[in-house]
């Protein structure tokens, strides 16, 4: 109840902030919107309906939205206000019971990390854009179906029962499945699921496949359903993909300025900007010192993944999580966009958590909550700013 009143309080100002940005094609110009809910309409969006385009669940709660009250904005951003809700409390879920099923955490500790984590992460500025901007809402639901994918397996891995078993890895089957109809990010989930297996239940990755092998076969599974929504939809409108004007060594070297530029907002919030433009290096001189960052975090990641597994485990999920749209797949209308950070934002702070508890297991508590004011704060304040429309884009274009 805490967690959803933190929620709540910060985003209800956020009910009559305007479209904006890609919540034009995706909603108001949107034609499959109009033939009700449900319908088969809303499964096939159209190509140029921006952020719903090849994301079937996505439309199809956009659709949602449309029947229950036209164009009022305030029923889209309830919808994603109530999302963030359901990750938060999905995220919480998902820590919780891992720390508690590890030696070494004693309940009370697990509660406090989980709790705080959850927290942290559900008021952080840097989630503003996608809480906000209406269409965004399809990181929400990757979020949300990824961490339900492996809230299934732990419960699934914990259960002994056969029936409750199967039902629960029959759910995050499913959930698998509804997060690759909702955005391309879900497509590491279930290596990341894998990964979680050898780190804190199998000890190994044959381990993991010989005790479970059947059930990463119903997660391999809906790798099938993402490759038909990919190959239907001709490049995202001409967005996505190799050919379009941005070779793929160009666009990672500008991933490299990007994922600095997404770690430094991660603990330093300001100045957050909606949109950065197309522009991308062409020269891996203006990013080498950036690149050599990235080289060397994705060594120690390596390192940490046989040496310190459960760091190993957080860090090797920032990378897997951006991957789809922060290597060398060209995004030619945004070559950065901090919304990409909404999921990847958890593993990085859990990190900070932990190692703040290894070095004082009690008094982190007194340093972690307290930041949760002033991040609300800055929240508030960004969530201000996109209630205005000529107020948001000139903040984007003095950053």
């Amino acid at each position: 109840m805490v967690l959803l009143s933190a929620v709540a309080a910060l985003y209800l100002n956020s009910l009559d902030a305007p479209f904006i940005f890609d919540d034009f094609p995706a909603i108001v110009r949107n034609a499959t919107l109009r033939e009700g809910w449900p319908s088969w309409a809303m499964l096939r969006p159209p190509a140029e309906a921006a952020g719903a385009t090849g994301r079937p669940v996505v439309n199809a709660t956009l659709a949602l939205d449309y029947t229950l009250g036209g164009l009022n904005v305030r029923g889209y951003h309830l919808t994603n206000l109530i999302l963030h809700a359901l990750v938060t409390l999905a995220l919480w879920g998902v820590v919780r019971r891992t720390l508690r099923g590890r030696t070494g955490h004693q309940p009370v500790h697990a509660e406090a990390l989980a709790f705080t984590l959850a927290a942290l992460w559900a008021v952080h500025p840097l989630l503003t854009e996608t809480v906000v901007c209406v269409v965004q809402r399809n990181e929400e639901l990757v979020a949300w179906f990824y961490l339900l994918t492996l809230y299934g397996f732990i419960r699934s891995a914990a259960t002994t029962a056969a029936w409750p078993r199967r039902l629960w890895a029959a759910a995050a089957v499913a959930a698998c499945a509804l997060g690759m109809a909702s955005k391309e990010v879900m497509v590491s989930a279930p290596l990341v699921v894998w990964l979680y297996d050898r780190t804190f239940l199998a000890g190994s990755f044959r381990g993991a496949l010989r005790a479970r092998g059947g059930w990463y076969a119903g997660l391999a599974a809906t790798w099938g359903l993402l490759a038909v929504l990919m190959l239907t939809n001709d490049q995202r409108a001409g967005t996505v993909g190799f050919g379009l004007g941005v070779s793929s060594w160009d666009y990672l070297l500008t991933q490299c300025r990007a994922l600095v530029l997404y770690l430094k907002l991660a603990f330093w919030p300001h100045p957050l900007v909606v949109d950065y433009g197309t522009a991308v290096v062409h020269h891996w001189q203006q990013v080498w010192a950036h690149g050599l960052f990235v080289l060397l975090l994705l060594a120690a990641t390596v390192w940490a993944l046989f040496r310190r597994p459960v760091p190993g485990f957080l860090a090797a999920c920032f990378f897997l999580l951006l991957a789809p749209s922060s290597s060398f797949v060209p995004l030619t209308t945004q070559t950065i966009a901090e919304h990409r950070m909404y999921l990847p934002l958890a593993p990085l702070l859990l990190l900070a958590l932990l190692a703040a508890h290894a070095l004082r297991p009690r008094p982190f508590l007194l340093f972690a909550l307290p930041l949760l004011l002033p991040l609300a704060f800055l929240s508030s304040r960004r969530i201000a700013v996109f209630r205005d429309e000529e107020r948001l884009w000139s903040a984007t274009v003095a950053a």
